[in-house]
């Protein structure tokens, strides 16, 4: 590949809700005129205009503008590498870390091949959750960690958070991470011509790098089912250890609706067409508790 440009990269973390695909929307929809390559945990989060795709097929989306959306699906390096040779390769690569992993991690990968750079690391805080995320003693190390390896920090959702809790995260962001420049923000005006522009050093990995994976147990379920949302809606208020669970349902009234649960909150919003299955997933943290699968599927039954 010594033939091509080096490539910069980016990798985006934070914990789950901060607010990653929210930034990886914009930067496709506002890439400057450059062709930018994204590679996400999942497809289904990101909002692509259907009028923009120009091909399309299971792990990758190219767009008229010249981006390219690549899935990660099972193996992340393949999808960095189906991106890297292309005939026509981006010119700058961003990398979603999932949830809950150390994206120092993920950022080595960018020096494993000459015809990367790694540019960035740019992790979010959530300014409305992270002082419980660092008090939990089975999150701080996660999140510490997420903290520890940025080159950016962007604290985000400031517009509902309040004032203190803003002011707490800031002090508590400074004693951890002190000197790296830190950007108070709302989750959909972070400013993406930074995140072009910023530069760092690259950093080498810790050699006993912290597994967050341990903590966490994950699920899905698919149903062809209509749902009781309200009975949904109370096993997800019930589920102590409950981080994050995604996805779509029918509901028993014929409609579709997206399932969003985020720190407590759940999010619902309709979908025009109902689904022909619903799928659902979901991320814990501790042990996963007694029963909850089978809760999830009686909401179906």
């Amino acid at each position: 590949m010594s033939d091509r440009s080096v490539i910069p990269v980016s990798v985006v973390g934070g914990f789950l809700g901060a607010g990653k695909t929210t930034l990886l929307n914009r930067l496709l929809q506002e890439n400057e005129g450059r062709r930018l390559g994204v590679i996400v945990n999942d497809f289904g989060d990101i909002n692509i205009d259907e009028n923009l795709i120009v091909t399309r097929d299971e792990d990758m989306v190219s767009l008229a503008n010249g981006c390219i959306c690549c899935s990660i699906g099972n193996d992340f390096l393949r999808a960095l590498i189906s991106l890297v040779t292309r005939p026509d390769p981006p010119e700058h690569i961003v990398i979603e870390a999932s949830g809950v992993a150390d994206p120092l991690r993920i950022a080595a990968i960018a020096r494993a091949d000459k015809a990367l750079r790694l540019q960035g690391i740019f992790v979010l805080v959530d300014a409305t959750q992270y002082q419980t995320q660092a008090a939990d003693p089975l999150l701080v190390d996660t999140v510490r960690a997420q903290v520890g390896a940025a080159d950016l920090l962007l604290l985000t959702k400031t517009d509902i958070a309040k004032d203190d809790q803003t002011q707490a995260v800031g002090e508590l962001l400074e004693r951890e991470r002190p000197g790296v420049l830190r950007i108070e923000t709302t989750t959909t005006d972070v400013p993406v011509s930074l995140l072009f522009g910023f530069s760092a050093d690259l950093r080498t990995p810790s050699t006993t790098p912290h597994d967050p994976h341990a903590l966490f147990w994950t699920g899905s379920i698919a149903c062809d089912k209509a749902c009781d949302v309200e009975q949904l809606t109370a096993v997800l208020e019930d589920c102590a250890g409950l981080l994050r669970c995604k996805g779509i349902v029918r509901s028993a009234g014929g409609g579709g609706q997206i399932v969003q649960w985020t720190a407590g909150r759940l999010e619902l919003s309709s979908l025009e067409v109902a689904p022909a299955e619903a799928a659902l997933v979901y991320i814990g943290v501790g042990a996963a508790p007694a029963g909850f699968e089978r809760s999830i599927q009686q909401c179906f039954e």
